[in-house]
């Protein structure tokens, strides 16, 4: 009799580890408010802006995921506004609702500073090289959606000097939040 019950508590056990694993889904899209942290080279004092940024995350397999990540930001006192195109791998571990991982991505960073001292908007526009490595967690709500409380990356941008037009990296930080749509089963 104990034979049976020891059998039949393994099989419902491996049947409700079974019933917990997730599915992978195939496309992700997220929606983040984002805070970036400015640390200037280019004499600058550090300043913040606030912004969002949107993400596609197509799924390989359950581990690895590519992602396109567009961004804006902008920063009201010193009329300072940048857009990132980011692209990369994401490397997830799915367990259960919660989904930590890490990705690295590269791409590029548009900045626009502007001036209204001189009466109308005078703007200088810039065009460089930008990475983001770092990692987050998404918490799954149900099989659709999901809930991103947070990820925290470095975030390297290369923009030309204004005065000099040589290049100078920016080592800045930027905090992100928010929800995660979930598509599709793999």
């Amino acid at each position: 009799m104990r034979l049976y019950l020891l059998a039949s508590g393994l099989v419902l056990s491996g049947a409700f580890a079974i019933a917990q694993e997730s599915t992978t889904p195939v496309v992700e899209v997220g929606a983040n408010y984002s805070f970036v942290r400015f640390n200037s080279s280019q004499g600058q004092r550090e300043f913040t802006q606030n912004g969002g940024s949107g993400y596609v995350e197509y799924n390989l397999n359950r581990v690895v995921g590519l992602v396109a990540d567009l961004g804006g930001y902008t920063n009201g006192t010193n009329n300072f506004k940048t857009f990132s195109y980011l692209f990369g791998p994401r490397f997830n571990m799915r367990r259960g609702r919660f989904v930590p991982y890490a990705q690295f991505l590269f791409g590029g960073t548009y900045a626009w500073a502007g001036s209204t001292a001189a009466g109308p908007i005078v703007g200088t526009t810039q065009n460089g090289f930008a990475t983001a490595a770092g990692g987050g967690l998404d918490i799954a709500l149900t099989h659709h959606i999901a809930f991103k409380p947070i990820q925290v990356e470095y975030l390297m941008s290369q923009l030309p000097q204004l005065a000099t037009n040589t290049n100078s990296i920016q080592n800045n930080l930027r905090y992100s939040a928010g929800v995660v749509l979930r598509l599709g089963a793999k």
